[in-house]
């Protein structure tokens, strides 16, 4: 187990921390880095304890910096150090993660040395806290939509990275907890593999143990997913603005086509403001392929929302064009939403 590193980033940990590393020494681990995140000095013994193996190196940040930027700085080590390992493993001090489970990981990493692989675990038991079987489900979820990517677990924070990548691992921005998805965000956004080993499910004290503030750190994690929401419902509620505006002044004027007119002025505008807000505040990419893709999409869903409006209120209701406009492009939103993960702002 000499090419691999083991590497803890630690903040207040407790007993259950010197248990860690002496089973994860016990397994046949060389080579394992503490990264004390600031926990101050009344931590001090625990880290001095932890030294004394010669397996064990402590790196030391004077204040606390986050989960995320524990990770870099362990990264940064090797990589200045040229530390001869093939792969690192990332884990847990708080025991949620075996030794045993990094055992598989290493020998996963053994034949598959391209990959990422993380360690899964299996959230369908009874013994499984609410939030974490909710949160996971809820992240899996929102993580596919937005990247395309199909995880079984995208908190796990048992992790086997080639050391090849870790130059690549530097450069994901994020610093507390919200970096682990940022990774994951990262390696399917750049094609690269990820496999996954299934791991023992451990939660002590119902998980009381964790530093993850469901707030502060939730908001992190999430926001790309909350500023794409943000960015399509301020475009939804322009564009159905605008849409009203425009059935007013066309209505009599156009009494065939004034759903269709309406519909076509309101979705130039407001598209014209999405594309800015998705280009500059949600991807933060994009080129002229782009703009070029955002519009050929935007004209199918323009022509969609048009002909299904107009289609509904001609032959079947006659009324209430206002509410089959909002119900066809609701449907349509989501439909949009995918369409520019996949296509429109695709990685060149």
């Amino acid at each position: 187990m000499e090419q691999f590193a083991i590497i803890i980033p630690a903040y207040k940990p407790d007993q259950k921390c010197l248990n860690v590393v002496q089973q994860i020494i016990e397994a046949g681990f060389q080579n394992i880095i503490v990264v004390d995140d600031g926990s101050g000095k009344e931590y001090s013994t625990i880290f001095k304890s932890l030294e004394l193996h010669k397996e064990i190196t402590v790196v030391s940040h004077a204040v606390n910096q986050g989960k995320g930027r524990a990770l870099k700085t362990a990264f940064h080590y090797i990589l200045t150090k040229k530390l001869p390992f093939k792969a690192v493993i990332t884990a847990d001090a708080d025991g949620q993660h075996s030794a045993n489970d990094m055992v598989k990981l290493a020998q996963y990493l053994l034949k598959t040395p391209d990959q990422v692989v993380l360690g899964v675990r299996d959230f369908t038991g009874k013994n499984i806290p609410f939030r974490s079987r909710f949160g996971n489900r809820f992240t899996r979820l929102l993580f596919r939509l937005s990247t395309g990517v199909v995880l079984s677990d995208t908190q796990t924070g048992l992790r086997g990275i080639p050391v090849k990548y870790l130059p690549q691992m530097l450069t994901v921005i994020g610093e507390r907890f919200e970096y682990e998805m940022n990774v994951l965000a990262y390696l399917g956004k750049n094609k690269m593999g990820v496999g996954e080993v299934t791991i023992d499910t451990i939660y002590l004290d119902d998980n009381q143990t964790s530093h993850f503030h469901p707030l502060r750190d939730s908001y992190h994690i999430y926001k790309v997913f909350i500023f794409y929401g943000l960015s399509g419902g301020a475009s939804f509620a322009l564009d159905i603005g605008l849409y009203w505006v425009f059935i007013q002044l066309l209505k009599d004027p156009a009494p065939e086509l004034f759903i269709i007119l309406a519909t076509i002025a309101a979705r130039i505008l407001s598209s014209l403001f999405n594309y800015y807000v998705n280009r500059n505040k949600v991807f933060k990419q994009g080129s002229s392929k782009s703009l070029v893709r955002y519009y050929i999409l935007a004209a199918f869903i323009m022509l969609t929302s048009a002909g299904s409006v107009h289609l509904l209120y001609a032959e079947w209701l006659g009324r209430g064009e206002m509410i089959l406009k909002v119900g066809v492009d609701a449907i349509l939103f989501i439909v949009g939403f995918v369409a520019q993960r996949a296509w429109v702002f695709r990685k060149e």
